[in-house]
């Protein structure tokens, strides 16, 4: 017997950018293809964190972030989840604790544009709706634009917050 899908929102409108530039996730996309998606091959599903989605979603965020991720711990809270799906493969992936930190927001390489980050972000924050949500982020990350358009407003200067996560070579800024 199959579990049941934990299913939020399907966006049939947003589409993959032209460019899908990301070689890993494209092992990933030809699998996926084999898969039956009802409502169509061109779909974002927006699903709870399930034990299925451990693996994809580490490999994003080990992608998008550092080495060493691994949100399993998350399938304790899956209310305080998101994934978005393309047919079977994570595209984007958003996590937020009960105490209304967000932990990670991702979104594959080739996505960027389709209002993913947007929805899962919209989606997390009315999960809490008493609660200010908190969050760090790379000074120099894109995401503050996403982040001020929601209203988030920064409160201090963290001087080397993520210098032990990221590597010499990365070109996100160590302070948050």
């Amino acid at each position: 017997m199959e579990p049941a899908v934990l299913w939020m929102h399907r966006d049939i409108r947003s589409r993959r950018h032209k460019i899908f530039g990301n070689l890993e996730a494209t092992m990933y996309v030809a699998e996926a293809d084999k898969c039956e998606t009802a409502g169509g091959s061109e779909s974002i599903d927006y699903v709870y964190f399930q034990e299925e989605h451990v693996e994809q979603v580490n490999a994003l965020l080990v992608r998008t972030f550092w080495s060493g991720v691994d949100v399993k711990e998350a399938l304790m809270y899956p209310e305080f989840t998101v994934v978005a799906l393309h047919k079977r493969l994570v595209i984007g992936c958003a996590f937020l604790t009960p105490d209304a930190y967000l932990t990670y927001i991702a979104v594959s390489a080739g996505w960027e544009g389709a209002g993913i980050a947007k929805f899962m972000l919209y989606h997390l924050t009315q999960t809490v709706p008493t609660k200010d949500v908190t969050l760090h982020v790379s000074a120099n990350n894109a995401a503050m634009v996403l982040y001020q358009q929601f209203g988030f407003k920064p409160e201090k200067y963290v001087v080397n917050f993520y210098k032990a996560y990221l590597p010499e070579s990365s070109r996100l800024s160590a302070n948050a």
